[in-house]
């Protein structure tokens, strides 16, 4: 039976998870830090090679200009996220990769051989931070089978062991540095097969529970400041660094006990101050009250009550502070179930990693079957030989062992996506082809023309926004036609995501018909401009700064096959 994996890169902590024999998810422990989690941090020491983990975490105070954290939120995003450390440029991507490598590093010291995975995000990431989430995968020297939504994995996980009818689930998904909510519908047919289907997804990639962390640290820092006198904005580094080491474990305590009391050694001084839930509640209801926002506007836009859903899971780290839990209890009260927050995601990405698996093992053994040739790569992936005569049993060796009744999974578009085009000879807008709420896969064509005559060529901008309005399919793009930033609706989350080159014959006519295909997956995007005249075609390379060409990914990959990671000092 072949092994695939699942993991959970996560903006504060990462786990990996594979199947067992009986197809059950389990999470590879990791040994260095005692943990089913790896803290998603990277300390990079003068001498020696990248620590990451908990390890790499302590550091942050004693060194914070050699520790990364929270890349995950700049991932795919543009922007001065780069560091450079003994010689070395690294960015979100390429930390992440790193991260990456250590998970595989510690499940194969474990007698596992980590190549083929899933790597789930937010479902709210768009185009390029998924595929920058696939590029960090490849750099690590992974083989990428896909790319799933986090709260489709946890919804795998628990569907999976939990249900045998039909069942509305919500999954409310509250992780270091990113807030999911996505509405389910999870089926079960005569055979009892099952299947789940996103009904609607919602969130903000930008919220999480380093926010929460940012309000204890202000907490902590006037109630130091109540004690001993000092004033907040005259506190030094090194004891608002004292100050922060004690972050995570208050709001781990608070979670638990009522109150705690802390002691914080500074300049020759101890002082003892004293913490409460309430207060902290007090302070982040601000944040709790986001999230609920979210719930409302999903519950409003596909015109259910919370009467309706039958079950909501909490995954994500944060949502063990009770204060998540009881905002949500309040609106569907008896309805919550506290899931594995830390481990539910990656047991999904691993149950999906095996059903990509087999189906694609049940492809190549329909195309043999038939006749049709396969490629090299697969004849490697099913261990045949040069000369070896083709036998069936061979990939059903393959198959691995998933749970039986999970026949389907579906997932949408959480953004939509099309070109600017011009309308009426002059007014530049986006023209969306597909939509948020999409079936993933998802295509669409249209037929555009040029709009002068003699054109060397024709640019193809492509966009991506979360308009949902199918009738009028037009938006105002974020840059005008000559490519200068111009003023957007910051509702839309309007982004030029790419461009496709299409080069025109010489004297071509004003009016030439171009079609552009645009077709998009979970893993990225591929848009192709068509010359419907000639038949000549281009497809898109996506030229953010964001991410890596085909060959800055080839180098990269050589580059980090030499950079060894560890879980110590």
């Amino acid at each position: 039976m072949a092994k695939v994996y699942g993991i959970d890169l996560g903006t504060t902590y990462s786990v990996i998870a594979t199947l067992d024999d009986n197809g059950i998810p389990e999470v590879i422990p990791n040994l260095n830090d005692s943990s089913d989690l790896l803290a998603s941090a990277v300390y990079f020491p003068e001498n020696g090679e990248p620590v990451v983990g908990e390890s790499a975490k302590n550091q942050k105070d004693i060194y914070p200009d050699r520790v990364v954290e929270f890349v995950k939120r700049y991932i795919g995003k543009e922007g001065e996220h780069k560091y450079n450390f003994d010689g070395v440029e690294y960015d979100p991507i390429t930390i992440s990769a790193l991260i990456l490598k250590r998970l595989k590093a510690y499940a194969d010291e474990q007698g596992h051989d980590v190549e083929k995975v899933v790597i789930t995000c937010p479902a709210y990431f768009g185009n390029e931070e998924k595929s920058a989430t696939k590029q960090a995968g490849i750099i690590a020297g992974l083989d990428v089978l896909n790319i799933v939504h986090e709260p489709t994995a946890a919804a795998m996980n628990y569907c999976v062991r939990e249900f045998k009818e039909n069942r509305k689930i919500m999954v409310y998904d509250l992780g270091g540095g990113t807030f999911d909510i996505t509405l389910f519908d999870f089926s079960v047919d005569d055979n009892g097969n099952a299947s789940i289907d996103v009904l609607k997804t919602g969130g903000n990639d930008r919220l999480g529970g380093i926010d929460w962390d940012a309000r204890m640290e202000e907490y902590m820092c006037d109630k130091y400041s109540e004690e001993s006198g000092i004033d907040v904005s005259s506190m030094d580094s090194e004891l608002r660094s004292i100050i922060r080491a004690q972050v995570e474990q208050a709001k781990k305590d608070l979670s638990v006990l009522g109150n705690k009391s802390y002691t914080i050694k500074y300049d020759g001084d101890r002082i003892r101050i004293e913490l409460t839930r309430e207060e902290f509640e007090n302070r982040t209801e601000d944040l709790v009250q986001q999230t609920m926002d979210f719930v409302h506007k999903l519950l409003s836009d596909v015109e259910m009550a919370p009467d309706d859903v039958d079950v909501v899971l909490l995954v994500g780290g944060s949502t063990f502070m009770p204060m998540i839990k009881n905002a949500v209890e309040d609106l569907f009260p008896g309805k919550v179930r506290l899931e594995q927050p830390n481990l539910a995601v990656a047991k999904g990405a691993a149950l999906s990693a095996a059903i990509n698996w087999n189906e694609h093992m049940n492809d190549i053994k329909k195309k043999v079957e038939s006749g049709e040739e396969i490629s090299d790569e697969e004849k490697e992936e099913i261990g045949l030989n040069d000369g070896e005569e083709f036998n069936s049993s061979k990939i059903d060796q393959l198959i691995i062992n998933v749970p039986q009744q999970v026949s389907s999974v579906s997932d949408k578009l959480t953004r939509s996506l099309g070109p600017g085009i011009l309308v009426n000879g002059e007014d530049y807008f986006i023209d969306n082809l597909i939509f948020v709420g999409d079936e993933i896969p998802a295509e669409a064509v249209n037929r555009y023309c040029t709009p002068e005559a003699n054109m060397p060529k024709i640019v193809v901008r492509v966009f991506e926004n979360t308009s949902e309005d199918r009738e009028n399919t037009l938006v105002k793009p974020c840059l005008d036609r000559a490519g200068n930033p111009q003023y957007t609706d910051p509702e839309l989350k309007v982004k030029c995501i790419g461009e496709v080159d299409l080069e025109l014959p010489p004297d071509s006519p004003k009016g030439m018909p171009i079609d552009v295909l645009f077709r998009s997956s979970t893993i990225g995007l591929e848009v192709t401009a068509t010359n419907v005249t000639t038949g000549q075609s281009a497809k898109t390379v996506i030229k953010s700064d964001a991410l890596y060409s085909e060959e800055q990914i080839n180098d990269a990959k050589a580059l980090f096959c030499d950079i060894n990671t560890s879980g110590e000092i």
